[in-house]
């Protein structure tokens, strides 16, 4: 190369080097004015002049929240009744006496979701963080309790999850549950409306939060089931914010290492992973042989009500855990994918609710809340199904389990209440958000693709306008 050729070429590539970097600070620079803009108008939306929670026009609610949640709550009890003689060998007294309980049940959790419907959420988000305190003390209490012997704490197979109180138990997971999406709900968006979602700070903060009460549900109370619906909350709630991926992936990394982590800690947790991975063996394979039989023998439209043969002590859990077989059992393959279209209706329902708030703080409580009723749904209908390792964890509504019953109703008459101040369009947040702030672009933003997706979903047909 000669020297003016050389010089030309040095020049040329200065100058394009100049300039990328020049058109690289002007890019991030705007990023940064784009995701201060963004944490501004969370911060408009979220609080009024006066520090409270702003909720725009109120409205009628959605009554069909309502209605599918009942109607499972009392299919659940009619499945319940029909394989009552199984469960309780005939024994007439003891059948009346368990389906009152079961009655009550209902009907405690129908007033939880009518009390949870009308109480200020205003309310909720202020002490949201003292009642998640409270619930993390109260289930940290069980096993220690358990340790000692003291009769108020129910422990059985090396497991201490209830309370007995005497004329019924309290499994305080429950309220833990509801309690975290509350708290996160209010946690995230007060960090987003400051511009520090994706501090270091907050992912240290959050991942703590998280990994206590990880330990206390999966290492003290050994509770797995319950420990993939508490990851779930975390998790929707996290893309609902809109963090950036990079912030994600460290907060999953986490998660997956501490999962793994209690995997193998826990014996009886191995040989279930090495029971589905090796699939076929008679003894060891007892519990999900059953429910396969069950779900096989019911054929296209079933046995029949009040004609299983499974809860004559055959399938374990049968009215906890392993009802999704029973159901398929006695109403066949018709029935059990009605049941799971109800769900996918009653979840969609829901999570739409998130396509019509511009309130932060209301659309993460909604997705905690679809983020707990659809992880306990697909996971037990994907363990009954054998997709996934057998774990212990209710159908939610339709399982025995007064608690669960009473707390997954309250969390829908959360939602429920909410839905009064939805706006009459669909709002697309801007899927410009703090995660420029990590360098992020348009296409890296998790809530963008979230929206996308929720919007896809929607069939309303409303004019979408945006922010």
């Amino acid at each position: 190369m000669t020297g003016n050729g050389a010089a030309r070429w040095r020049y040329n590539a200065t100058k394009a080097s100049t300039s990328g970097n020049w058109a690289g600070k002007n890019k991030n620079a705007a990023n940064d004015r784009r995701a201060k803009a963004w944490a501004r108008q969370v911060k408009d939306d979220l609080l009024n002049a006066r520090g409270e929670l702003k909720l725009g026009r109120r409205h009628r609610p959605d009554y069909l929240i309502f209605v599918l949640a009942v109607a499972l709550a009392a299919f659940g009890l009619v499945i319940i009744y029909s394989i009552s003689p199984g469960l309780y060998d005939g024994n007439e007294q003891t059948i009346r006496q368990e389906m009152i309980k079961r009655g009550l049940f209902l009907i405690a959790g129908i007033t939880a979701f009518i009390i949870m419907s009308r109480i200020p959420l205003n309310f909720l988000k202020k002490w949201s963080p003292i009642l998640f305190l409270i619930a993390l003390l109260v289930c940290l209490a069980l096993p220690l309790l358990g340790w000692a012997n003291v009769p108020v704490a129910t422990c059985a197979l090396g497991a201490c999850r209830w309370y007995n109180l005497g004329l019924f138990s309290v499994q305080p997971a429950e309220i833990l549950k509801l309690c975290t999406v509350l708290f996160m709900a209010g946690y995230l968006s007060t960090r987003l409306a400051g511009g520090r979602l994706n501090s270091k700070s907050t992912i240290i903060e959050v991942t703590i939060v998280m990994m206590v009460s990880l330990a206390i549900i999966v290492g003290l109370q050994k509770d797995m089931g319950t420990g993939f619906a508490l990851a779930a909350i975390f998790i929707f709630q996290l893309i609902m914010s809109g963090i950036s991926w990079k912030r994600m992936a460290v907060v999953f990394g986490m998660l997956l290492a501490l999962m793994i982590a209690m995997v193998i800690i826990a014996p009886h947790r191995i040989a279930r992973i090495l029971t589905f991975a090796q699939a076929g063996d008679a003894d060891s394979d007892y519990h999900i042989n059953q429910a396969l039989i069950g779900l096989g023998s019911g054929g296209l439209t079933g046995r029949g009500l009040g004609q299983s043969v499974q809860a004559f002590g055959w399938l374990p859990e049968a009215v906890n855990d392993s009802i999704f077989a029973i159901i398929g059992e006695t109403l066949g393959f018709v029935g059990a994918v009605t049941l799971i279209i109800v769900f996918a209706w009653l979840i969609m329902r829901m999570f739409n609710k998130t396509n019509y708030l511009d309130n932060m703080y209301l659309r993460l409580v909604v997705a905690g809340v679809v983020g707990w009723f659809a992880s306990h749904v697909l996971l037990n209908i994907m363990a009954m199904t054998h997709l996934i390792p057998l774990t212990g964890i209710t159908l939610p509504l339709v399982s025995s389990g007064g608690t669960s019953q009473v707390f997954v109703m309250a969390g829908l008459g959360i939602v429920f209440n909410i839905s009064r101040y939805t706006s009459h369009r669909r709002i697309a947040m801007n899927d410009v958000n703090e995660s420029k702030l990590a360098g992020g672009t348009n296409e890296d933003s998790v809530r963008g693709r979230w929206q996308r997706w929720a919007h896809n979903a929607d069939r309303g047909g409303h004019k979408q306008i945006a922010r």
